[in-house]
């Protein structure tokens, strides 16, 4: 008890101390509210993908490559990759719809190709799901006009800037309800198929990459793509459609997907009845698709509450116990590549406030050093008239961890108050990047007891830091030298 008192008065009677106390302060205050800024960017990234077209957990099958819900990840040859199948689809769906941290799973299929407008093509990412389930697990798909395809409906949706440059493009007035031709190679032939356009719809929060998806029925998807294993024979194609033939196969599907605008490559010179008359023919070919368990992914979004980590764990864990080639991953899994700048973005951002708060504690920590080292005479003056190496140690303990939990209350409690001023100012972005990083055009900065449990165990690091040093420098004081100074 006398340690504290005579602890406290020294703190008392030191000018220095609330100089001390107001530095850390605002030091675990920028703490608090840089840590409200990084949850806030994390949940908003989490937040442009999760809620768009990633779901919180996705089941896909196990492959040699790196693998996200748009296919191959893998540089250069990624386009040209098959996709593995989820097997056995039947036993994995049914485990994971009932799987208890589940809300809802909706299978999907994904494949690339092209939309036709005469000799206008737009490449695309083509997602098959079940346009009814995936917009109900998707909060962030927004219809803006018509409704989604049903089951049994030939039929597509795409997004409102989609639609937006394929108007302003081909110079057509492309509509709900019209008649949409898709182009895509299933290994050396050529496939055409036709969809109807059944509704346009926009994300909540813009993504360049997210324009580039076209939902489609997954009946039409697979024989697009070849998944029924049906191809089209060449000789069905004209003299002009062989030609078109010769010059895909020449440039290669690469082509349309190596750049990040929308593919207008011209395939060939061809007309819309001639393109029309072979998806006729094809479609007259083709048997129909009755592969109901050919998929791709699940995509699942997880109950209210639920750790998406310990989902994925436990589902992982039941997939090797049935030795079952599939695996749970997480959004950032799920979206591969397309994550990765936004990734870089938050982790330059947080760098760079983490440097500046470092470098406040470094000031921070250098300031109660001094503090100390000035009162090292005083210590040995201390230890000269009977004051043991513990009691001064303990002296030394008790001012530090006074003035830096002090501090750190104070400053939890400034950086809650500037967090809320933050929050309730309706600070908005018009920057692309910022939107998608904050997850909306509004700055969202929420403090979590997490913040302030970190404020206040930071706070009481560096007092065991800046009382290391000094109390042996002080310890290291001969008693009979401190009283030569004081003399």
């Amino acid at each position: 008890m006398f340690t504290l008192k005579f602890a406290l008065k020294n703190i008392v009677s030191r000018k220095s101390s609330l100089v001390i106390i107001l530095f850390i302060a605002f030091s675990i205050a920028a703490l608090v509210m840089a840590n409200a800024v990084f949850d806030g960017t994390r949940s908003g990234i989490e937040k442009t993908f999760s809620q768009n077209f990633t779901g919180d957990i996705v089941i896909r099958p196990k492959a040699q490559f790196p693998m996200s819900l748009f296919g191959d990840e893998t540089p250069i040859t990624g386009n040209l990759s098959e996709l593995p199948q989820l097997v056995p689809y039947s036993d994995i769906y049914s485990y994971v719809s009932n799987f208890e941290y589940v809300r809802q799973a909706v299978p999907q299929i994904t494949g690339q190709a092209v939309l036709r407008f005469g000799d206008k093509n737009f490449a695309a990412f083509f997602f098959g799901i079940d346009a009814q389930d995936y917009v109900g697990l998707m909060p962030g798909i927004n219809i803006i006009d018509g409704a989604p395809y049903g089951e049994d409906d030939n039929a597509l949706m795409v997004s409102s800037v989609m639609l937006k440059k394929i108007r302003e493009e081909c110079g057509i007035d492309l509509k709900v309800g019209d008649q949409i031709q898709l182009a895509a190679f299933t290994g050396s032939s050529y496939t055409l198929r036709a969809a109807t356009l059944s509704a346009v719809y926009e994300y909540s929060v813009h993504n360049d990459l997210q324009d580039k998806i076209v939902l489609i029925n997954p009946d039409i998807l697979r024989p697009l793509i070849g998944l029924n294993s049906t191809e089209i024979d060449p000789s069905l194609f004209t003299k002009e459609n062989s030609g078109l033939l010769e010059n895909l196969n020449e440039d290669g599907i690469d082509s349309l997907f190596d750049d990040d605008s929308f593919g207008d490559e011209d395939f060939a010179a061809q007309d819309d009845s001639q393109a029309q008359e072979a998806a006729a023919q094809s479609d007259q070919i083709a048997p129909a698709v009755n592969e109901e368990t050919v998929w791709n992914y699940i995509v699942c979004s997880a109950k209210k509450g639920v750790s998406v980590k310990r989902a994925i764990r436990k589902l992982n864990k039941e997939f090797a116990k049935r030795e079952w080639p599939c695996q749970a991953v997480d959004w950032r899994a799920a979206a591969g590549m397309a994550a990765q700048y936004i990734y870089w973005m938050r982790l330059i951002f947080n760098i760079g406030l983490v440097v500046i708060i470092a470098t406040g504690f470094i000031i921070v920590n250098n300031t109660l050093v001094i503090a100390a080292l000035d009162r090292s005479k005083e210590t040995g003056a201390l230890r000269a008239i009977g004051a043991g190496r513990r009691f001064v140690a303990l002296e030394y303990l008790v001012e530090t961890l006074a003035l830096t939990i002090t501090a750190g209350i104070l400053g939890c409690l400034l950086g809650t108050l500037g967090n809320s001023f933050l929050s309730n100012g309706s600070i908005h972005f018009s920057n692309s990047y910022l939107i998608q990083l904050f997850g909306g055009d509004t700055l969202r900065a929420v403090v979590r007891p997490s913040n302030i449990m970190s404020g206040m165990i930071l706070s009481f690091v560096l007092a065991i830091v800046a009382w290391i040093y000094p109390v042996r420098i002080a310890l290291g004081t001969s008693p009979v030298a401190a009283m030569e100074a004081v003399r």
